[in-house]
């Protein structure tokens, strides 16, 4: 029987990588600087939280296969992005490191080509230099967000199920917005950590 534990996940700066310094400060526009830093804390919270639930969990880690949200690599690539994202003071990562360390292996999850996609409209909205630019990168965002969104997440399932092995489990970090759940396989037995 193979086992997936989806973990619904809120994404900090260092976890966007070139996009995060950007993200940051449209954060802190739209917010305020108290508010944001309020709002890092309580994502702070979170992972806290959430690292205890998955210590908690008990998984056999040798036949864990983690699938990270935003990671199109496995392997030594995979495992060096892993590192050097913790490194930069990203919880998730260093929880995914943590894991990895113990023995979980890091898997592809993601297709490189939508990634830069969606990535090509996120920095066009982030360096907007006036309210008319900000306005027309926004809506061709939106023209096709949720597009982007769908096939990612049909990719992340397709790889779920490509390389999850019979009696292994499978650890799906993925971003609130996302609905992979509804793409699984049917012979995968699945679980929502809430």
């Amino acid at each position: 029987m193979r086992k997936l534990i989806i973990i619904r996940i809120v994404h900090a700066p260092t976890d966007m990588g070139s996009a995060g310094a950007g993200l940051e400060k449209a954060g802190i526009s739209t917010l305020g600087k108290q508010r944001w830093l309020e709002n890092q804390k309580k994502i702070e919270s979170f992972w806290l939280e959430l690292e205890k639930e998955v210590d908690d969990l008990g998984l056999d880690l040798k036949k864990l296969r983690i699938y990270q949200d935003g990671l199109p690599c496995a392997g030594a690539l995979g495992e060096r992005i892993v590192r050097e994202t913790a490194a930069k003071g990203s919880k998730n990562y260093q929880i995914v490191q943590k894991l990895m360390d113990k023995g979980a292996r890091i898997e592809a999850t993601e297709s490189a080509d939508l990634l830069r996609q969606e990535y090509g409209y996120i920095k066009a909205l982030l360096e907007a230099k006036s309210n008319d630019e900000k306005r027309a990168a926004e809506e061709r965002y939106n023209q096709v967000k949720d597009k982007l969104l769908e096939e990612r997440d049909q990719f992340i399932a397709h790889n779920i199920d490509a390389t999850l092995a019979d009696g292994e489990t499978g650890l799906l970090f993925i971003g609130a917005s996302h609905n992979v759940l509804a793409k699984i396989t049917g012979n995968i037995e699945v679980k929502c950590l809430d």
